[in-house]
Order: C-alpha cells, then sequence, then structure tokens
C-alpha cells in the first residue's frame, strides 16, 4: 500500500465482530497497520488474569471502574482515567461493582483475539 492509498478508517463498534475472551467480558477490536484498539465490556467483577505481551498497551475507562494490578502496584481507576503499560510487563484486572467499559490500544499492532486462540470465536 502507497502513502496515496492510504486513507483514514472511521471505527464503528456496533458493527465489528463480538469476542467473549474470557468470562463475563466482551470485545470488539479494529487492527491498523501499526496500532489496534479494541472496546471491552467487563461485567461487574470479571478478572482478567495475569498475562504480558511485547506490545506497549494503553487502556482508559470510559465508564465504571477497574482495578490494575502490575507487580506489587493496584491502582484503582474510574471513569476518565488511563494507564500506559510497557511491553513484557504482566499485568492483571478486575472489574468494579459496576463493571467496566475500556477502550484499549495496542502498538504494535496485536490482534487479542487471534485465529489459533480458542477464545476468537464470536
Amino acid at each position: 500500500m502507497t502513502g496515496s492509498e492510504r486513507e483514514p478508517v472511521i471505527i464503528t463498534w456496533s458493527g465489528l465482530a463480538e469476542h467473549n475472551p474470557l468470562p463475563g467480558i466482551t470485545g470488539s477490536v479494529h487492527l491498523g497497520e501499526q496500532l489496534s484498539a479494541a472496546v471491552f465490556r467487563l461485567a461487574a467483577g470479571a478478572v482478567v488474569p495475569l498475562h504480558s505481551h511485547g506490545n506497549e498497551e494503553f487502556g482508559q475507562v470510559l465508564s465504571g471502574s477497574l482495578t490494575l494490578e502490575t507487580g506489587e502496584r493496584r491502582s484503582a481507576l474510574t471513569a476518565g482515567d488511563g494507564f500506559l503499560i510497557p511491553g513484557e510487563i504482566p499485568h492483571a484486572a478486575v472489574a468494579g461493582p459496576h463493571g467496566c467499559l475500556l477502550l484499549e490500544c495496542y502498538a504494535p499492532a496485536r490482534d487479542p483475539f487471534p485465529p489459533t486462540d480458542p477464545r476468537s470465536t464470536p
């Protein structure tokens, strides 16, 4: 793709496939050339277990709340709060009592629902 063929992309989240990667969590992802963006809906108390990946990760709590764990640090985040996690840093999260709507971006782009992952089935 040359620079002249590239165009901005408007993402309509409701038009993307929705996945259920973990109990109590649904999400959709858009893959760009160098960045991917995902919206996740976490039910109250939903758990994202400890994991890591090579991608830098930005997250923004859009509504509800989330407790983010990185090493010994636990951070209570509410709507309007965000986080930035460098690649390879183990992290986990637990949704608050009213759940959480979370926007996440990854660089370089990563598909949180790769076809080889059994959780990728919509």
